[in-house]
């Protein structure tokens, strides 16, 4: 009799095939105490919209714990452990006070950050408030989001701030996206841009831009808060550049959905920010900012919003389409979305039984990247991203920029012509050449410079 394997090598040979596999332990359990939870929660990870703190109690799960969130009478916003330390009933149907909150079984009351201010059942000399205290997370609220620090109390690093919020007129949409499976799953989409040429264009029809059914060059890149990919293709007699980026540990900044059809140079507009964070190890949510920088809509086709391009502002037509699980069912098999492809992997993904091909150098390099700042962080060391030299912003370099460049008559040729051209422009974004304050512009000299370069 044949034996399983790992790997099929027969057609018709479905018997063959492996019945069993393991997911990647190392990163992608993520509750207290494993490798890659401790890692994780080194960083200000997003838990909530301030939007969805009312005048009731809000019972979340993050990073396999079981928490709850509030907005106090005085504005101050408290992360607590749900379990009361008193007896163990949910904060979750406790009573917020104009300072902290009140558990509704015996009515301990607790400060935002976990002090106990009364136990009012207990004799008035009891020591019990001075002695204990509920568990607490410190928390910052940055244009909407409450983002907590769960890690070591006396290791919390400095709140960052991306530079994705370019001018005091950006606005973004908030958008919250569940998905029932690892937070790994999801993350690694953003390091894989061969899918926008199939699952967006080829196989299902166009649902962003026809230009992304060329295939591009594809490189990846180190950045001092994480990772790049670089691609460009061609369209017609310009060649086109989109870079996003991933900020670790599990951020990204997505560039905008741009036709390729003008010159534009460093176009940061139109681009979205937003952090997959893990409710345990079989679900996770994106919570972030997208279309940063709209500034007006236009209905387009099934209710969708064009593009249009108007006074030099971008609207682009991405929303939430193929980000969600809300379609009917044949509805996503007629046209899947990357819900679709991230969710199907399981609640984890099988690790053992993937067959990586060159396109996956992102999903590697991205994984390596994660690999680094666990060890690092079993290694009391502090991870890459972690603490930021530049101060201030946290640059990032996500972007369209198209230039007109006619393809030579070679083939090769053109392929080499494109990785030049992302190599250069790539070179001159890391270098600081660009300035964030003017994103978008095509500066006729400037793309010139850039023509002469690649000469």
């Amino acid at each position: 009799m044949q034996r399983r394997g790992q790997s099929l090598r027969q057609p018709y040979g479905a018997y063959l095939s492996a019945r069993d596999g393991h997911s990647d332990e190392e990163l992608c359990r993520v509750g207290r105490g494993t490798p890659c939870g401790e890692y994780l929660r080194r960083f200000w990870q997003p838990v909530c919209t301030e939007a969805e703190l009312g005048d009731l109690p809000r019972a979340i799960r993050i990073l396999g714990e079981n928490l709850v969130a509030f907005r106090d009478g005085s504005g101050r916003v408290g992360l607590l452990e749900r379990r009361c330390v008193h007896r163990g009933t949910s904060l979750e149907f406790g009573r917020v006070q104009e300072r902290g909150i009140r558990c509704c079984y015996h009515g301990w009351h607790f400060d935002v950050d976990g002090t106990i201010l009364d136990t009012p059942g207990e004799p008035p000399g009891s020591s019990l408030r001075r002695r204990l205290c509920q568990g607490a997370y410190p928390v910052e609220v940055w244009r909407g989001l409450v983002f907590a620090y769960m890690g070591p109390p006396g290791e919390r690093p400095p709140f960052p701030v991306f530079d994705a919020f370019e001018h005091a007129r950006a606005t973004g949409v908030m958008r919250v996206r569940h998905s029932p499976c690892n937070w790994l799953q999801v993350n690694e989409n953003e390091t894989d841009p061969i899918h926008l040429s199939f699952l967006h264009t080829r196989l299902f029809g166009v649902q962003f831009e026809p230009v992304y059914g060329e295939i591009p060059t594809m490189e990846w890149e180190e950045t001092p808060t994480g990772m790049i990919y670089v691609t460009v293709r061609r369209w017609g007699e310009h060649l086109y550049l989109r870079t996003n980026d991933m900020l670790l540990p599990n951020a990204v900044r997505v560039a905008g959905i741009n036709d390729a059809e003008s010159e534009t140079l460093f176009d940061r507009r139109g681009s979205a920010l937003s952090w997959v964070v893990p409710v345990d190890d079989t679900s996770c949510f994106s919570i972030g900012w997208s279309d940063i920088d709209k500034e007006f809509e236009i209905p387009g086709r099934d209710g969708y919003v064009d593009r249009q391009v108007r006074g030099g502002a971008y609207v682009v037509g991405s929303g939430d389409v193929g980000q969600t699980g809300d379609p009917p069912y044949e509805a996503r098999q007629r046209a899947p979305g990357d819900w679709d492809a991230w969710v199907s992997q399981g609640p984890v993904t099988l690790h053992s039984r993937e067959n990586l091909a060159s396109t996956d150098r992102g999903v590697l390099m991205y994984r390596r990247l994660v690999r680094e700042g666990i060890r690092a962080v079993a290694e009391g060391k502090a991870p890459k991203g972690l603490h930021f030299d530049g101060g201030g912003e946290r640059f990032t370099c996500c972007n369209n920029t198209v230039a007109r460049i006619p393809a030579p008559a070679d083939p090769e040729a053109d392929r080499r012509l494109r990785l030049a051209f992302g190599r250069e422009v790539t070179r001159r974004i890391l270098a600081g050449e660009y300035s964030k304050e003017e994103p978008g512009c095509a500066d006729p000299k400037r793309i010139e410079e850039i023509r002469r370069a690649l000469e």
